[in-house]
C-alpha cells in the first residue's frame, strides 16, 4: 500500500511520542506562525490552523469544515496557551463520561464515536474495531480523563424540630472523589439558598421535602433529598364507602364508613349527603330514596385533630323489570355457518333485532356486506329460498310490530371509510340519505352506527377481514357527531314523509367501553342524537394480555393482576358514561355469546390470583394461535371473526356445526366454574392446558338479574346465531332481565 501525507504524519508523530517516553501532556501546542482557519480557505492533509484557541492538523483535503472537534477531518493537537484538553495531547482536563458505553472489542466505531477506557474518554477517528484505544493507536484520540461525580450529604439538626425552632441542614459529609465541591445549592419547602450550611425555622407542624444539589469543580452535579418531620404533625384520615350499587324506589339502602381509617389516631365523625337533599351521620346508616334516578353519596370522615377526607359513590334507584330491551345482532355470514336464517331468531325473546352488517364506501354510498347472494338474506323476495326457510330480514320487519329491526353500520371489519365520509360534508349528505333512502324502501325501523372507531384504531390491513387499516384522521370524532346528526336529520325527513309510519325512525350506536377511546367524543351531543348506546363491554382480555381472566366481566375481580382489572369491567364502564352525562335509560350492556380461550396454560404463579391450578389469573405460553387454541374454526382464520381462540358458544356443547371444532364441556378433564364478582364462567382442562372463558346460563342469569335491578336500558348481545341449539343462553338472559 502507497503512505499517504496523513498516514507519514501520523507514524512521525507515533515514532517522535515513543522516543521522548510520551504520552498524554498538559503542554502547551506550538501556535507561533500558524494562521487562524478560514472558512474559504482550501486545506490539505497536514495543514494546520488555529481555532478557539487550540491547535489543529488537517487530516485531508477539505474546505469550510469547521475544526470543532466534531469532525474527523481535524485533529486537535491541543491548546495554544496550555490549557489542557485537546485532542492528540489528551491533556489534564477531566471529561465528562456520563452517557457514554464502555469501549467493546467486538464492536465496529466511526469517526466521532466516543468510548470509556480505563477511567479515560477517547473519540474514534476514523472506522475501527479491536483496536483497543492507547495514545500508541492513532484512530483514537484521548479526551481525557473521566470524571467522578460528587456525593451529596447532608445532616438535620435537630432531626425533628418544633415549629419555630431553627434547623440546621449541614453538607458537609459531601464529597468528590477526584476533585471538590464547588457549589451547595438547596431548595427547602420551596425556598432556595446557598452555602455549605443553612438554617431554616419551620412555623407549623408537618412534613417538608429538603432538596441539596452539589456541583463539582468540573461541573457535576448530584441531587438527594429528605423529608423533615416538624413538631408532630397529624396525618389525614381516608374515607371509605361500602354501598349497594342500586336499590328500588322506598327500598331501605344501608351505607357503611367503617372501613373509614386514621394512621395516627381515630375517626371522630362520620357525615353523610345522600344526593337528594337528605343527610345523615354515624359510621353506618340508612336511606330510603322515594324517586328513581341517579344519586351521588358523599360521605366526610373527621380524624380526633379535626383533618377531614371524603369519598363518593353513585347509587342507581332502579327501573321497573319488564321493559328492559335485548338488542341481538343478526351476523348475514350464520347462514352459512349453521345454517341460521332470520327465521331462526327468537323473537319473543328480544326487543330489537340488528342486521350486521351494511359499510360505508369512500364516496358516500351504503353497501351490505357479503355478494349479492349471501345479501338476500336482508332483503330478497319472500319465497327466497322457499316457505321452508321463512321469510328475509327485512320481511320480518314488515310484519312484526313488537320486535325493532335496525341495520347495523360498520363493525370490527367494515369501518375503513368511516373517516372520509365523515370528514367530507357532501359525502355525509349522501351517506345519510341513503340510510333513509334503505330504511324507507325495506320496512325497517332504523340504522345503528358501529364505527370502531372515531379517533383511531380498530382493524388494520393484517387482519383477514379488513383489506386496508381503518383510516383515520384529526377532528373525526367531532365529525363522528355531525355525521350522526346528518343521519338523524335524514331519517326525521323520511319519517315525515313517510305516512304509514306514525313514530321516529330509530337511531342507535355500538361504541367502545375504553374510556381511552371516548374522551374525545362529544357525549352531550351524541346523547341528544342517539336513541341509545350499546356499550362493548368484551374483549377486556384474550392472547395480547399477560395472564388469562374473564373476556366479560360484570365488575372487578379482586384476584385479577392484569392491568386497569378495576376499570376495565362493564359496570365501571356504564358508570363512565353516566358520568359523562348520559341517561342511564340509554345504556345497553353489552354481553358475548362466545368465550375466548387460552391455550400451553401454566402452573399458577405465588401471589398471582388465587394461586390455584384452575387456569384463571395464570400465565400462558406461545404467540397467536399457537397462545390461544383453535377455536370454533381451526386453521388459519380466513373465517373473519371466527379466528383462532373464538368459540361460538354453539360449539361449546359437543354437537358443533358442519366445519367448525366443537367442545364438550361436560366431557372428561373440563372443570367448569363461576366467579361471582365478575358474573363469569370458564372452564378449564388440566391435561391439555386449555382454558376457555365463555357465557353460561349461570353467567347469563347473574348479569340479568343485575340489570334487571339497575337503572340502565338493557342488554346488547353478539350475536343470536351463536347461541346453543336450543337457545339456552338467550332464554336465561330473558327470563332473568324481563321475566
Amino acid at each position: 500500500m502507497n503512505e499517504t501525507r496523513r498516514s507519514i504524519l501520523r507514524k512521525a508523530s507515533a515514532l517522535g511520542a515513543l522516543a521522548l517516553g510520551a504520552s498524554a501532556t498538559a503542554s502547551a501546542a506550538d501556535c507561533s506562525g500558524v494562521s487562524e482557519w478560514d472558512p474559504d480557505t482550501a486545506y490539505n492533509g497536514g495543514d494546520q490552523v488555529t481555532y478557539d484557541g487550540d491547535l489543529f492538523t488537517a487530516e485531508w483535503w477539505t474546505k469550510g469544515s469547521t475544526p470543532d472537534g466534531s469532525k474527523s477531518v481535524w485533529t486537535n493537537e491541543g491548546p495554544c496557551d496550555g490549557g489542557g484538553g485537546g485532542g492528540g495531547g489528551g491533556g489534564g482536563d477531566q471529561a465528562d463520561c456520563s452517557g457514554v458505553p464502555a469501549y467493546d472489542s467486538s464492536a465496529a466505531y466511526t469517526g466521532g464515536d466516543q468510548v470509556t477506557h480505563e477511567t479515560s474518554l477517547w473519540t474514534a477517528e476514523w472506522w475501527t474495531q479491536g483496536t483497543e484505544p492507547a495514545e500508541s493507536e492513532n484512530v483514537w484520540t484521548l479526551e481525557g480523563a473521566c470524571n467522578e461525580g460528587p456525593t451529596p450529604s447532608f445532616a438535620v439538626s435537630p432531626s425533628n424540630p418544633a415549629p419555630g425552632e431553627s434547623a440546621t441542614f449541614d453538607a458537609s459529609d459531601s464529597s468528590d472523589p477526584d476533585g471538590s465541591i464547588s457549589s451547595y445549592e438547596w431548595t427547602i419547602d420551596g425556598t432556595s439558598a446557598s452555602g455549605q450550611t443553612v438554617t431554616e425555622t419551620f412555623q407549623s407542624a408537618g412534613f417538608y421535602t429538603v432538596e441539596l444539589t452539589v456541583t463539582d469543580d468540573s461541573g457535576t452535579s448530584a441531587t438527594t433529598s429528605q423529608e423533615i418531620t416538624v413538631g408532630d404533625p397529624n396525618l389525614l384520615p381516608s374515607a371509605s364507602i361500602d354501598a349497594p350499587d342500586f336499590v328500588n324506589p322506598g327500598e331501605v339502602a344501608s351505607f357503611d364508613g367503617s372501613g373509614s381509617s386514621d394512621p395516627d389516631g381515630s375517626i371522630s365523625s362520620y357525615e353523610w349527603d345522600f344526593g337528594d337533599g337528605s343527610t345523615g351521620s354515624g359510621a353506618t346508616v340508612d336511606h330510603t330514596y322515594s324517586s328513581e334516578g341517579q344519586y351521588t353519596v358523599t360521605l366526610t370522615v373527621t380524624d380526633a385533630d379535626g383533618a377531614t377526607a371524603t369519598a363518593e359513590t353513585t347509587v342507581g334507584v332502579g327501573v321497573a323489570t319488564g321493559d328492559q330491551r335485548v338488542v341481538a345482532y343478526y351476523r348475514q355470514w350464520s347462514q352459512y355457518e349453521r345454517e341460521y336464517l332470520p327465521a331462526d331468531i327468537p323473537f319473543d325473546e328480544i326487543t330489537h333485532a340488528q342486521y350486521a352488517f351494511g359499510r360505508p364506501e369512500k364516496d358516500g354510498s351504503l353497501n351490505l356486506v357479503g355478494d349479492s347472494y349471501g345479501q338476500q338474506v336482508f332483503y330478497a323476495e319472500e319465497d327466497w329460498q322457499g316457505p321452508d326457510r321463512g321469510k328475509t330480514f327485512s320481511g320480518y320487519a314488515r310484519e312484526r310490530d313488537d320486535v325493532t329491526f335496525l341495520l347495523s353500520i360498520g363493525g370490527w371489519g367494515d369501518s375503513e371509510y368511516f373517516s372520509p365520509v365523515a370528514q367530507d360534508p357532501a359525502k355525509r349528505e349522501k351517506f345519510a340519505q341513503e340510510c333513509a333512502d334503505l330504511v324507507t324502501k325495506t320496512g325497517i325501523d332504523g340504522v345503528d352506527i358501529d364505527w370502531e372507531y372515531p379517533g383511531g384504531g380498530g382493524c388494520t390491513a393484517d387482519s383477514p377481514v379488513c383489506d386496508i387499516d381503518n383510516i383515520s384522521q384529526p377532528g373525526d370524532q367531532e365529525k363522528y357527531t355531525l355525521l350522526l346528526e346528518e343521519i338523524r336529520a335524514a331519517l326525521d325527513e323520511a319519517q315525515a314523509n313517510n305516512p304509514d309510519r306514525n313514530e321516529p325512525y330509530v337511531l342507535t350506536a355500538a361504541q367502545s367501553a375504553d374510556p381511552g377511546k371516548l374522551d374525545g367524543l362529544e357525549h352531550g351531543k351524541l346523547s341528544d342524537v342517539l336513541d341509545f348506546v350499546s356499550v362493548m363491554t368484551f374483549d377486556y382480555r384474550g392472547i395480547w394480555s399477560d395472564y388469562t381472566g374473564h373476556q366479560s366481566p360484570l365488575d372487578a375481580d379482586p384476584d385479577s393482576p392484569l392491568p386497569k382489572a378495576d376499570t376495565w369491567n362493564a359496570s365501571s364502564a356504564l358508570q363512565y358514561y353516566v358520568d359523562q352525562g348520559w341517561d342511564p335509560q340509554q345504556l345497553n350492556m353489552a354481553v358475548p355469546f362466545y368465550g375466548r380461550s387460552w391455550t400451553d396454560v401454566q402452573q399458577p404463579e405465588s401471589g398471582v390470583g388465587s394461586s390455584v391450578d384452575d387456569g384463571l389469573h395464570q400465565p400462558f405460553q406461545g404467540e397467536d394461535e399457537d397462545a390461544s387454541g383453535e377455536g370454533s374454526y381451526p386453521g388459519p382464520g380466513q373465517q373473519g371473526t371466527s379466528l383462532g381462540g373464538v368459540w361460538d358458544a354453539f360449539d361449546l356443547v359437543g354437537d358443533g356445526r358442519t366445519g367448525s371444532n366443537p367442545v364438550n364441556l361436560d366431557g372428561a378433564n373440563w372443570e367448569t366454574y363461576f366467579d361471582e364478582d365478575a358474573a363469569s364462567s370458564w372452564s378449564f382442562n388440566a391435561e391439555s392446558r386449555l382454558m376457555i372463558t365463555h357465557p353460561t346460563t349461570q353467567s347469563m342469569e347473574a348479569k340479568g338479574s343485575w340489570l334487571s335491578n339497575s337503572p340502565y336500558g338493557g342488554t346488547m348481545l353478539w350475536a343470536i346465531g351463536a347461541d346453543t341449539k336450543e337457545g339456552t343462553l338467550i332464554t336465561a338472559l330473558w327470563n332473568a332481565l324481563n321475566g
